[in-house]
């Protein structure tokens, strides 16, 4: 009796994690991608020099090198065989941004992490405000 009421207990604990658990990776993500582009930033200002962030949707890779293309700074993916397990990465209106050595973007440009049914954006604006959105 006392296994047949843990192992209920046990089931009912498992549903209502497995959403909280989805949640908290979109986070992380989300947090991951900000640390990324203000790393883009803080490259782009050592190096004196402007660096792009390219973001693959179809790898679910975010690519952050040099404008010539010669130095691959920083290339992290973020699909199911990653601890974020995203089902998407995509950047909109284009897939790829300049940020230039004061800081400063070619356009604002929305990143959104997504993994089952929950979402979340980070925008990068063209003074260089990079930002996590809230639903």
């Amino acid at each position: 009796m006392v296994i047949a009421v843990a192992g209920v207990l046990m089931g009912i604990a498992a549903w209502r994690f497995g959403p909280a658990l989805e949640q908290a990776k979109t986070r992380h993500a989300a947090a991951a991608v900000a640390a990324d582009l203000q790393y883009a930033q803080m490259v782009a200002a050592r190096d004196r020099q402007p660096v792009v962030v390219i973001v693959n949707a179809s790898l679910r890779l975010m690519l952050i090198r040099s404008r010539a293309g010669s130095t691959i700074y920083r290339q992290r993916f973020m699909g199911d065989d990653t601890e974020f397990g995203l089902t998407t990465l995509s950047a909109s209106p284009a897939n790829s941004v300049e940020i230039f050595p004061n800081g400063i973007a070619t356009q604002t440009i929305t990143y959104t992490a997504a993994r089952g049914t929950h979402s979340r954006q980070i925008r990068l604006s063209r003074a260089g405000q990079v930002r996590v959105l809230y639903p």
